[in-house]
């Protein structure tokens, strides 16, 4: 059920320690990033200030005065050629999955793909997480290809499912 108290935003640069968190409350479940070890603040900053916000925003979700959930478009390649397709990245803090907070965030991006010139978005997400591959395939996101035992996760090998979509422009 999707909560109705969630405000999404454009994040601001004084969202990072919760984008931060958030973040680095998924490395150790092994189920949403390659990161084995979390991250630290200057890797996030840098992350912040390299990036183009106009074409490749990043929004945050919150509830009761708390950021429970991130998400961001990210470069899928950065040659020009491929500056149409974007990869898209949704985070939700564990304590709210299964809210609709993920749902919420995915919407909100891909209402900006038109304002962001994305007219393909690429999820990559472990096989293994059935919630993600769920949730995009909810928003008609399609396999488009996979990546079988592409990541060394502590020793496990985990298979990579490429989801995309295509954005009518």
């Amino acid at each position: 059920m999707h909560d109705p108290a969630l405000a999404v935003r454009t994040a601001r640069r004084d969202d990072l320690p919760a984008i931060l968190a958030i973040y680095n409350a998924a490395v150790p479940l092994r189920t949403a990033t390659a990161d084995l070890v979390p991250q630290g603040m200057p890797a996030r900053e840098a992350w912040w200030e390299q990036r183009d916000h106009a074409r490749r925003p990043v929004l945050v979700g919150e509830a009761g005065g708390r950021t429970i959930a991130w998400g961001a478009f990210t470069d899928f390649k950065p040659r020009a050629g491929y500056a149409p397709t974007a990869e898209v990245s949704v985070y939700v803090d564990p304590a709210f999955t299964g809210r609709g907070a993920g749902r919420a965030m995915l919407d909100a991006l891909m209402a900006r793909t038109g304002a962001c010139s994305i007219d393909r978005v690429l999820a990559l997400c472990f096989a293994h997480n059935e919630a993600s591959v769920r949730l995009f395939r909810s928003r008609g996101f399609e396999e488009w290809g996979r990546l079988p035992d592409a990541c060394d996760m502590d020793g496990v090998r985990r298979t990579v499912v490429m989801l995309g979509k295509s954005v009518p422009g």
